[in-house]
Formats: structure tokens, sequence, C-alpha cells
């Protein structure tokens, strides 16, 4: 009677431990900011920011993106959703170069979206290419601020 109880104990406290490990383990600290898109945390975990296409940094804005990017990113702590088809590490869409795309949040509470800080401010625009159904959105704020021309989109016209 007792080896049955032992191990509904042991996988009770199985599932528990695994929760806490899959339940911190989309937070990480940017370690460094390779361009306005691109990130990378950890030692070695390198990823794009899903649905966006920044300027690249052979340009001044490019440079302006990244600087930005590292001001509000670089050192801190921040919280990552993968993009994937099917909710699995074999499932986590890639770009060409073979980098996973993230959406992150950030700021105090971990609450704040910098994909859509990036579009809202004019510093990226959306690339359909890689955007999922459920970021539609993005399109929204990239017409916003097109709209207002901001960033990328100044002296572009309405």
């Amino acid at each position: 009677m007792k080896r049955p109880r032992i191990a509904i104990i042991s996988i009770a406290l199985a599932v528990i431990v695994s929760m806490a490990v899959s339940a911190s383990a989309n937070t990480g600290v940017v370690e460094k900011v390779i361009d306005g898109g691109t990130i990378r945390i950890g030692g070695s975990f390198v990823a794009r920011f899903t649905g966006l296409a920044v300027p690249d940094t052979t340009t001044s804005i490019g440079l302006m993106i990244r600087d930005f990017t590292r001001q509000e990113l670089e050192g801190k702590l921040t919280r990552l959703f993968t993009w994937t088809t099917d909710n699995t590490a074999a499932g986590i869409v890639r770009d060409g170069n073979d980098l996973p795309f993230v959406q992150i949040r950030y700021g105090d509470d971990l609450s704040t979206s910098f994909n859509e800080v990036l579009l809202e401010k004019g510093y990226a625009r959306v690339d359909r290419n890689w955007l999922p159904e459920d970021l539609a959105h993005y399109v929204d704020l990239e017409r916003e601020a097109r709209r207002k021309e901001f960033g990328i989109w100044a002296g572009k016209g309405k």
C-alpha cells in the first residue's frame, strides 16, 4: 500500500517542479542588442522580434533604433513569447537565418510589449511574411505611426 502512495507523491512533486521551471523559463536578461530587431538573451539564445522589420544598422535611423533598443532592453529582465506552430520546441518558427521569433515584454511588471513600442514609435514596420494571426493588430499600430509620421515614416506623407 505504501508503494502506490509514494509513487503518487513523486509524480505530484515532479509536476510541481516542472511547472515552476516552465513558468520561469520564459524570462531572461537581454545581454546584447545586435541590431534594432535582434537580441541575445543568456549566453547564446539569439532571436528576432516577431512580425517586425527594423531598418538595418547601415542607415542612420537603423543605428538610432539600435541605440534605443539597447537603452530599453540591454541588461534588463524580459519575458519572452516564442512564436510556435504547436507549442513545442519542434514547432518554433524561425527566419531564413534560423533565428527564432519572439515577442518581448519588459518594464517593471514585464507587461509592456517592446514589439508594439517599436511600431508605435515608427521604429519598425510590419513584416507580413512573419506575422502570426494573433498579432494582426500590429498593422493598425504601423498605420497610426505612419499617419503621425513618426520614426521611419517622418516626411513620408500620410
